[in-house]
């Protein structure tokens, strides 16, 4: 019986790539500052994603009005929004229904008008007398939730069709953005707005002062008709797109081959980030069982590197043949890991070596262009492609190795605030 691959097994050259191509310069997606993209990538907040400053600088550069740009990880959506904000069609994937729900919403694009209405149908359907239990709800929810706002949320879960695009997916993507955080402007009792806090540290925080951490009675209903208005204050995005609810290795049976200009992405994190667990309270209203547990087994599969690097070589396998055979640029958003480049142990072990034979018998093959760094220096605490201080909640072995990035955020606040409410393990510690 052949023994199984470990990371010591895998021999991996000193990287010869390429460091520049085509006067790429990350300053200029590094400078811009504040909120000047469409509204609709601001709608809800989102783990481990990359600001849009990121792929518009790649879109703009290397495609044009029409052409077709796919994230095959798609998280809230930000590379496919971008495109469609610039008159390109995007084109998202993704295998986490909070992902697919508000790339889906986002990329629905209705008029103001058209939500408006929609929204004024479902007040208009909503009787309070038909929500006084919650047999639906369970306690860790009832928690979180003034009794009039509940009733609200449970009408909505059941009404709200996000399944496809339209109008209801954008409101769920809508509703995901409001349903926790810390002003008046969100649903929940007080709690950061990047995730979900655990339900442990909130029933201890409400026995502890409960006045401090009241749920307040908030209209579902008024709260999102002032959010769409901000939402579509700039109007419709130019462009067009679309969201596909999958695994990324049967996208190759999901797009047209050779349709794709530019696929920009950022692949899972080779520790993982429980993207269900920190987002329980979301993915209650989104999936049918109410449980976030599901969505963290479907994700989580890349904890080890050969693990990792063998998925990394089926996902470059199925999205190869959709590549645009003239034009077509595969753009990977990849971090270093400690003692590793990352990117270049990805070509290496899994791109490199991949040979596809198209419909009309050429082979098809990955070129190695180049691996650009954005240069921001090591000690600052930055999630490696973006200008931004982040604060990261990592749990660590008895040797203070990582062994889990359990989230980041921004704001010191929220981090530590994640940090207080992660579950605690025997023979291991969290650090901010």
């Amino acid at each position: 019986m052949a023994r199984k691959k470990n990371a010591n097994d895998l021999e991996t050259p000193e990287c010869n790539a390429p460091d520049s191509w085509a006067g790429i310069d990350a300053d200029v997606w590094q400078s811009q500052k504040g909120r000047w993209a469409a509204p609709q990538h601001y709608m809800c907040t989102y783990m481990a994603m990359f600001p849009p400053e990121l792929p518009h600088y790649f879109i703009e550069r290397f495609t044009k009005p029409g052409d077709t740009v796919l994230d095959p990880f798609c998280g809230r959506g930000t590379a496919p929004v971008e495109a469609a904000a610039q008159g390109r069609h995007g084109i998202g994937n993704d295998l986490n229904p909070l992902a697919v729900a508000l790339t889906r919403g986002k990329l629905s694009n209705p008029s103001l008008d058209d939500v408006l209405v929609r929204l004024d149908e479902l007040e208009a359907g909503y009787d309070p007398s038909e929500w006084r239990y919650f047999s639906g709800a369970p306690r860790k929810i009832r928690m979180i939730f003034h009794v009039n706002t509940l009733r609200q949320l449970m009408f909505l879960k059941r009404e709200l069709d996000w399944s496809k695009t339209g109008t209801d997916a954008f409101l769920t993507a809508v509703l995901m953005g409001a349903l926790h955080g810390s002003s008046k402007g969100f649903l929940s009792l007080p709690m950061p707005n990047t995730f979900s806090m655990g339900w442990g540290y909130i029933e201890g925080k409400v026995k502890e002062d409960p006045e401090k951490w009241k749920c307040p009675d908030r209209d579902a209903f008024e709260v999102l008709r002032e959010r769409v208005k901000r939402q579509l204050a700039k109007g419709m995005l130019t462009g067009s797109g679309e969201t596909i609810y999958g695994d990324v290795r049967n996208l190759n049976h999901k797009v047209e081959h050779g349709s794709v200009q530019l696929l920009f992405t950022s692949p899972p994190y080779l520790k993982v980030i429980k993207y269900g667990l920190y987002n329980w309270i979301r993915l209650w209203f989104l999936t049918d069982s109410g449980s976030h547990k599901e969505v963290d087994e479907v994700l989580d599969d890349t904890h080890a590197l050969v693990e990792y690097l063998d998925f990394m070589r089926d996902t470059l396998t199925a999205t190869l043949p959709l590549m645009d055979r003239e034009r077509g640029i595969s753009c990977w958003a990849i971090g270093d890991v400690k003692g590793l480049n990352l990117a270049w142990a990805v070509w290496h072990h899994a791109a490199s070596g991949i040979e596809i034979e198209s419909d009309d018998g050429s082979v098809l093959r990955y070129k190695l262009i180049a691996i650009v760094e954005d240069n921001i220096p090591a000690e600052q605490k930055v999630t490696k492609l973006w200008k931004t201080m982040i604060h990261r909640v990592v749990r660590l072995d008895s040797e203070g190795q990582v062994v889990e990035v359990i989230g980041e955020s921004s704001e010191e606040a929220e981090a530590k605030q994640m940090a207080a409410g992660a579950e605690s393990v025997e023979g291991f510690t969290i650090e901010v």
